[in-house]
């Protein structure tokens, strides 16, 4: 299936991205709205979903759910498309967004390997895995940051927490993002990608003939105890 990809969106930049995306209005009128459905090709090298959504006025989560995005903060390439859902009153442009409070120091049940998409940090993949950015670096050379660009198609080894699982599901990705899955199984965003390294999102999915993309998901996943064991 066509409209697997990766791509790139500094964290720095992501609340100045926000705030340029039109927020809907107390007064929308429904009947004002455009509600066609088509697809939007990307032309120019650097841009984001964020773009995107400013430019076609919708909700940046709103359009990463209906491309079945692993994470819209990874910006697509040129030659790639996405689906422009149908315009609506309340634009969602948060809820799919990770939030950076962990403190966790390995992960659950594995896998070990990250493969790195355009754009990647330490920082960003500490987010997607929901654990500390020292816990990820620690054994990085000196002199690498946080925020230092990673090459695209590198694996980072992963700090696991010892003695613990998880059951892999294939599973048949059918809406949302993957903050979404996630949530759901009790699991990741970054682990679900370290799953099915290479998908990005899928625009023609809801195609005439498109088919839904498959990937794996962890779920009954055992949790460390108290006294956590960390494999680097």
């Amino acid at each position: 299936m066509r409209g697997w990809g990766f791509s790139t969106f500094p964290l720095a930049t992501l609340a100045a991205s926000l705030a340029l995306i039109s927020p809907a209005t107390a007064t929308c009128d429904p009947s004002t709205l455009n509600t066609t459905t088509y697809y939007y090709p990307i032309t120019e090298a650097n841009t984001t979903v964020f773009d995107v959504a400013r430019i076609t006025k919708r909700g940046v989560c709103d359009i990463g759910r209906q491309n079945l995005m692993a994470d819209v903060t990874i910006s697509p390439n040129v030659g790639e498309t996405f689906i422009i859902p149908a315009e609506v009153c309340d634009p969602d442009n948060t809820s799919c967004l990770l939030s950076g409070n962990a403190t966790n120091t390995c992960i659950v049940g594995g896998p070990r390997l990250y493969y790195t998409v355009n754009g990647d940090t330490y920082e960003k993949i500490a987010l997607r895995l929901n654990i500390t950015v020292d816990a990820l670096m620690g054994n990085t050379e000196e002199g690498t940051t946080a925020t230092d660009e990673l090459p695209v198609g590198q694996f980072i080894k992963v700090p696991l927490c010892e003695n613990t699982t998880c059951v892999i599901k294939p599973y048949s990705f059918t809406w949302g993002v993957y903050k979404d899955l996630a949530e759901e199984f009790g699991t990741t965003v970054g682990q679900i990608m370290m799953l099915s390294a290479t998908y990005n999102y899928s625009s023609l999915a809801f195609s005439a003939g498109g088919t839904f993309p498959p990937i794996n998901i962890l779920m009954n996943c055992t949790p460390p105890g108290k006294n956590v064991t960390v494999l680097n």
